[in-house]
């Protein structure tokens, strides 16, 4: 009899089994998925910077090549100043974007915009983007990188 209740007790022992990752396995996951992390947050985070410059170069490359058509279209070089570039060529509101735009120089036949990071993205804060044009010859040049050290030239 009691090697019967052993033998049922063994069954019972036997047929408990539980599906369910052990401690090591866990850890080797928590290990695995903080080295990934700590990878690719930073490459993530520069991306989201490009991304920003990105949309300076889009804006201002917009406001310069409608410039120069509406230079084309006149003959002269338009009359125009950061207030009003909004609604004569394109460029957004200053503190609707990461950017505010400024006018640098406007002599004909070459102008001069500087696109500066807003001071509420700590990320951009006077971070600078340049850019020209050259209505006589057509010429646009951007800087490639925020603060880059090149300078632009429409010459």
């Amino acid at each position: 009899m009691l090697a019967m209740r052993l033998l049922q007790r063994l069954k019972r022992t036997q047929a408990r089994t539980y599906n369910a990752f052990t401690l090591v396995e866990l850890l080797v996951v928590v290990a695995i998925v903080g080295i990934l992390s700590a990878v690719a947050l930073p490459n993530f985070l520069s991306q989201t910077d490009k991304a920003k410059a990105t949309e300076a170069k889009t804006n201002i490359a917009s406001t310069l090549k409608q410039a120069h058509a509406k230079f084309l279209e006149d003959g002269a070089a338009p009359e125009s100043t950061i207030a009003n570039m909004n609604s004569n060529y394109g460029t957004p509101t200053n503190g609707t974007t990461n950017f505010n735009y400024e006018q640098v120089s406007w002599s004909t036949p070459v102008w001069t915009i500087k696109a500066v990071g807003n001071s509420n993205d700590s990320g951009l804060e006077d971070k600078e983007l340049d850019a020209c044009v050259n209505f006589n010859t057509g010429i646009i040049d951007i800087q490639s990188q925020l603060d880059s050290t090149t300078a632009v030239s429409c010459s």
